[in-house]
């Protein structure tokens, strides 16, 4: 009985998948150790990309999680969105194949991000439980996503001549203090309505 058994445990030994050796995750973790330590190395954070030359394109999407409150006494409004940015930073290229990174929002500390500000903001603030929700995808070209989700009040003015039968038109202003005009494009005064 003790053999069939030893030889039943061999057979399933034999059958099941074997794990990844353990020093493949070690690997791939000190190899994306090292490409980080590899393309920040001699960056200059005070630099937009492509400094000198052509503007840089800065995307921008923007999604409204909730609308958490109106206030017509303040004339304000409070709402939590993503705001997700793309740039592309050829400086921060590692690699010519299509490898993503998803990196915490701390490795943005360590880059050059658009100033990006919201003209019409009276209080905000970034969600941070349980960990700051605030994320960076570099790509092997250097294409960036840096996302973040908060929570923000911006005023806005309101007619309320027709009130209780009113319609308000509050935007939320989005602009760009060091690069107001052409040298970073799509960053630059946007309304958008709410």
């Amino acid at each position: 009985m003790l053999a069939v058994l030893t030889v039943v445990l061999a057979a399933l030994q034999a059958a099941a998948p074997s794990a990844p050796p353990r020093s493949s995750s070690m690997d791939r973790l000190q190899n994306v150790t090292q490409t980080i330590s590899r393309v920040l190395e001699g960056y200059d954070i005070r630099l937009r990309p492509n400094f000198g030359g052509d503007p840089l394109y800065v995307g921008m999407d923007l999604t409204i999680a909730s609308f958490d409150s109106i206030s017509e006494v303040n004339m304000d409004y409070t709402i939590t969105m993503y705001l997700n940015q793309y740039w592309k930073d050829e400086r921060l290229a590692f690699s010519s194949n299509d490898e993503v990174l998803t990196l915490s929002g701390d490795f943005a500390e360590k880059i050059w991000v658009p100033d990006t500000f919201f003209a019409n903001d009276k209080n905000s603030f970034l969600h941070d439980v349980t960990e700051r929700n605030k994320l960076v995808r570099l790509n092997g070209d250097g294409s960036i996503t840096y996302g973040m989700r908060f929570t923000t009040t911006l005023a806005c003015m309101m007619d309320l001549h027709y009130y209780p039968l009113d319609n308000q038109n509050c935007t939320v202003e989005i602009e760009s203090c060091e690069y107001p005009g052409p040298a970073a494009s799509g960053v630059g005064s946007r309304r958008v309505r709410v």
